[in-house]
């Protein structure tokens, strides 16, 4: 009997390697991948099929998913075409999970990456035209209209926030505010915010060096119901509550909002802010955070 060679025997093994990939039921797991995803990331996926992922690093692709995100007290639900799942490491080799949505149902296109190793924390997250009407904020309970396109990526140091570093650069189109009630008795009686249409939203922060600097806030034109922008800069401190931030808002409401009275009683709540040119509204903050908590009012500029 003529002696197998090593070669036919690896040959072998590779295309029973292969075979399994391809067909073993990755489908009949599902709902115990789901679950092990919950576990250890928070992250709950509901979705008709999953296939395995084989170029680039490893993971699993969903059909018709939806995934519900969490964040802080509140939860962010998103619902895509398709989903891909990977674990993979980070460019600072730290271990990281991403989820990558290719034509969400409410549109757009969205990449997560999250990571962490010991108190250093890496977020990317990057989108293609993401309507943020299918986005419900949280703790203001309702979504912000426009198209966002971001390019997100932090390393967010929990033991020291000094450390932090990374960038965060958002480009919204068609940016509008959503009617609002506010209800905070250290912002006196409470109010509405009708709805405004704030045009083009063009945001760049950066975090370096133990400051976080705004190279570009700019808000609207002047044809937009409201314009204007945010300059300064935050210190950052041992921990996120003992940052000081320095940071001026200006905003020019336009002679349609300034003579509308559903617009009064929130005008009237910024009177004291009010400059001498028409519709411009200018504010300063300058303390901690942990001192903004107990006073958000910020002071006027003239």
């Amino acid at each position: 009997m003529a002696k197998v060679k090593k070669s036919t025997v690896f040959i072998c093994l590779g295309v029973f390697l292969v075979g399994l990939l391809f067909f073993f039921p990755l489908q009949n797991l599902k709902g115990l991948i789901f679950q092990k995803i919950f576990e250890s990331t928070g992250v709950l996926i509901v979705a008709e099929e999953i296939h395995p992922i084989f170029f680039g690093w490893p993971g699993i692709g969903i059909k018709n998913v939806n995934v519900t995100l969490p964040a802080g007290g509140s939860d962010i639900e998103l619902a895509s075409r398709s989903m891909t799942f990977r674990v993979r490491l980070s460019s600072a080799f730290i271990p990281s999970v991403s989820l990558a949505f290719d034509e969400l149902k409410g549109g757009g296109d969205l990449f997560l990456l999250f990571g962490q190793s010991g108190a250093v924390t890496r977020i990317v997250a990057e989108s293609d035209k993401l309507n943020l009407g299918q986005i419900v904020i949280p703790g203001l309970g309702r979504s912000l209209g426009g198209l966002l396109e971001s390019d997100v990526s932090l390393k967010y140091n929990d033991a020291i926030f000094s450390e932090t570093s990374g960038r965060m650069n958002l480009a919204v189109a068609n940016f509008k505010f959503p009617a609002t009630s506010v209800n905070n008795p250290m912002l006196g009686p409470p109010f509405q915010i009708p709805e405004l249409n704030a045009g083009n939203l063009d945001v760049k922060l950066k975090f370096q060096d133990g400051v976080m600097s705004v190279s570009s806030f700019k808000l609207g034109t002047p044809q937009t119901d409201v314009s204007g922008g945010i300059s300064g800069e935050m210190k950052m401190g041992a921990n996120i509550f003992e940052s000081q931030i320095n940071l001026t808002l200006k905003l020019v409401f336009s002679p349609k909002i300034q003579d509308n009275p559903e617009y009064k009683t929130f005008l009237d709540f910024l009177g004291a802010y009010r400059t001498s040119k028409s519709g411009e509204y200018a504010m300063n903050w300058n303390a901690s955070l942990q001192q903004l908590m107990s006073n958000p009012l910020p002071s006027p500029l003239r």
